[in-house]
């Protein structure tokens, strides 16, 4: 940007503009909701859902009046339209009454009433409609899927609502809107496991072919249940479709089907179907996608199902939807619809115009300008500590630390990426420095220009980011200090010796192995010349696309020659071992119990078996905590619960309410953050590194707790928590220890 002449950061007259704006507005226009959707088809909309001052409520109404008494809705009717769906309810009229008031108020509902559910609801054609546990059961055959039941229940309850609709197509079809399905029950893999032991897999991408191939196959199959055939011919594209989709586990195999799907012309092969989304599927020739656009229906924390919309300000909100049988139909039906159809231009264009009338503003206008100029003005302040070179930025930091800034997507969607630089190579792994999504209410110039002030004072910014904290505390500097700062590495690592020893993984090295303490002094500084030129002629590549493929690269290991940490160590130390060395300790594990100890007199006594609990049983938890990975799950729940956890077998029950608070407290130290609630337990999310200092927080902690139960020495206790560091990108194989079951059986 300096030394560039821009148009957009410096002068208006200017006809060119400099690489960082281009790559700024290039960043802009891609995060845009679905840039090539025509003007008229907002405008349409906007018509439609009421203009620009409406509420919620007439949202959805004017919706519904639109949709209705179109192909879209007819597929769901039945032939007379004053039919009750219902013929017989399990239910009584006055007990019909109560249980509806339990599900409208959320209260939950009796032992009795479960029952009555169990017995079901006999439809119009003969259906039994029932349900148990929260699944759906259609004649005696469980349906393999999560639904809504509340307000599924809500809707077979309200007698008049109900009227003229196939309540059992809407209920099938729906379940093949927001959720990935497999009704073949092949086993998954390896890595889908753990998410199916805490509950349902978070993240489901789904696209307009996936909920076509769904509703389809669904909706046939249901067909088939009521002609009591085992095949029908004109059915069978549905279930071979079904099946191709289902052995793709990976969103991108997902994507490739739907594009060979069309190009190859095997749409085009399709009987005609009842359906309307299919017969649109047949008339595609082209595979269009809209980009950046999130898909519009999902299921909320609560059981509830909702509409992603856009906001005026670019964030998603969900508004939940109403439970009307005319919606449902129209929204089923527009979103298995393909993106290059009419229906799935307004589906896109409903979610885009919700909250406000879209506006198709031009990316560099006025606040895109003056944040741009804020930028340049930043970057001119600081000479001497910023450089720029085509799309990147290197910035020095108090320190001497040096940190490249990508204009690029990174973590929390933000628009930038941040990497340390090290003497030979720019480091692999990213620093977060943030958290949220402050960065779509202010421009992207702002944003750059808040990062470079942050690392340019990363001192006084790692105070309060940990990950930056750990950065300064476990990477050297490669250059000089900062001049006019009063910071001066030799105070900042000062410690009770003349040398800093930078912290390590203590886990993977033994005790005879332990290294000497560096020297700063010892450390060779580069020029700002040197390092500017070498960081020139560096390769910039994305770290998800580096080998060897691990599950999460970008939180993977980079062990070069200017770095302090030797992880990979413990690697070569294992390779120089026999391998029946290797065998034999394995077999000794199994052998032997868990935690063998020989006594030792000082030992303290135990008491009211506190002494095994936070002397043994404690640093296991806290070991395991610490070695999953970034985005491993842990369950917390209450007093007599059970406290397990997403890497590892180990699970023990919480004793006590002091003890359901001190492990929450651990949880706070090793960076897990609570995410949401599933069957009234806590559920934790590793998403950051562990505070700076964990094991001064450990003795904080462990302190009332050893004085209220007698014990004494307390660093006997501390001590016996292992030093912890960065998450691994993986979480490795653990011995028998950290699989033990410490459950209580009462």
């Amino acid at each position: 940007m300096i030394g560039e002449a821009c148009g957009i950061c410096q002068n208006e007259e200017i006809e060119t503009n400099c690489s960082i704006c281009i790559r700024c507005v290039e960043l802009t226009e891609e995060s845009k909701w679905a840039p090539s959707l025509p003007l008229e088809v907002h405008q349409r909309m906007t018509d439609v859902l009421g203009g620009p001052v409406r509420s919620l409520r007439k949202r959805w109404g004017n919706l519904e009046r639109f949709m209705d008494h179109t192909p879209d809705v007819d597929w769901a009717r039945l032939e007379d339209s004053g039919m009750d769906p219902v013929r017989i309810s399990p239910f009584p009229e006055e007990e019909g009454k109560i249980f509806v008031e339990k599900l409208e108020k959320r209260s939950g509902y009796s032992g009795y009433e479960k029952e009555l559910l169990e017995e079901g609801f006999v439809m119009w054609d003969g259906t039994l409609l029932s349900f148990v546990d929260g699944r759906m059961y259609i004649d005696g055959r469980s349906h393999e899927a999560r639904i809504p039941t509340e307000q599924y229940l809500l809707l077979l309850m309200n007698s008049e609502q109900r009227k003229g609709w196939d309540l059992v197509k809407l209920y099938l079809s729906l379940s093949g809107l927001f959720q990935r399905l497999d009704p073949f029950d092949r086993p998954q893999r390896y890595m889908h496991r753990y998410h199916r032991l805490f509950g349902q897999i978070q993240r489901e991408l789904l696209s307009p072919f996936d909920a076509f191939v769904q509703s389809s196959f669904l909706l046939d199959q249901n067909e088939r249940r009521k002609k009591k055939l085992p095949y029908l011919e004109e059915q069978r594209w549905s279930t071979e479709l079904m099946n191709r989709l289902s052995r793709c586990r990976r969103p991108r195999q997902k994507m490739k089907l739907a594009r060979r799907f069309v190009r190859n012309g095997e749409n085009k092969s399709i009987p005609p179907s009842r359906w309307p989304w299919v017969q649109r599927w047949i008339e595609l020739d082209d595979h269009v996608r809209h980009a950046n656009v999130s898909y519009p229906f999902m299921v909320n924390a609560k059981g509830n199902l909702c509409f992603r919309t856009l906001t005026k300000n670019g964030s998603v909100r969900r508004a939940q939807i109403p439970f009307s049988p005319c919606l449902l139909a129209g929204l089923i039906s527009w979103g298995s619809s393909p993106h290059a159809s009419k229906e799935g231009e307004w589906l896109i264009a409903a979610q885009m115009n919700w909250s406000a009338p879209y506006q198709n503003s031009e990316t560099a206008d006025e606040p895109f300008r003056r944040s741009m100029q804020f930028l340049r003005g930043v970057l001119q302040q600081f000479p001497k500590d910023t450089w720029v070179y085509g799309e990147r930025l290197l910035v020095r930091g108090m320190l001497g630390h040096f940190y490249e800034i990508r204009i690029n997507r990174g973590a929390h969607n933000a628009p930038f990426k941040i990497h340390g630089v090290g003497s030979r190579s720019t480091h692999r792994h990213s620093i977060c420095i943030h958290t949220g999504n402050y960065h779509r209410d202010i421009p992207i110039g702002d944003t750059i220009a808040i990062v470079v002030l942050s690392l340019l004072s990363d001192v006084n910014t790692s105070t309060r980011v940990n990950s930056l904290q750990m950065h300064l505390m476990t990477q050297p500097p490669i250059g000089s200090p900062q001049q006019n700062t009063g910071a001066n590495p030799r105070e900042f690592y000062k410690s009770g010796h003349k040398t800093f020893r930078f912290q390590q993984y203590h886990i993977f090295h033994h005790e005879e192995d332990s290294q000497g303490a560096i020297d700063l002094d010892s450390l060779e500084l580069m020029s700002d010349e040197a390092i500017l030129e070498d960081w020139k002629l560096r390769p910039v590549g994305d770290a998800s696309f580096v080998p060897p493929g691990h599950l999460n690269p970008d939180y993977d290991f980079e062990f070069d020659e200017n770095r302090i940490l030797e992880g990979d160590f413990y690697e070569a130390r294992r390779r120089e071992r026999p391998i029946f060395q290797q065998i034999r300790d394995q077999i000794l594990v199994v052998r032997n119990p868990p935690e063998p100890r020989d006594p030792v007199d000082d030992e303290p006594q135990r008491q009211d078996d506190q002494f095994h609990r936070w002397y043994r049983t404690m640093p296991l938890v806290w070991e395991a905590l610490s070695l999953q990975p970034i985005g491993h799950q842990v369950e917390l729940g209450g007093v007599r619960g059970l406290f397990r956890m997403q890497g590892c077998r180990l699970r023990l029950t919480i004793r006590s309410a002091q003890e359901e608070d001190a492990l929450r407290r651990i949880l706070e130290i090793l960076g897990y953050r609570h995410a949401r609630y599933r069957d009234l337990n806590q559920v934790y999310v590793r998403r950051d590194f562990p505070i700076a200092d964990p094991r001064q927080a450990l003795r904080e902690l462990m302190q009332p707790m050893t004085e209220e139960f007698g014990f004494a020495n307390i660093d006997d206790y501390v001590l016996r928590f292992i030093e912890v560091g960065r998450p691994p990108d993986r979480m490795p194989d653990v011995d028998a220890r950290l699989n033990a079951n410490m459950v209580d059986f009462y």
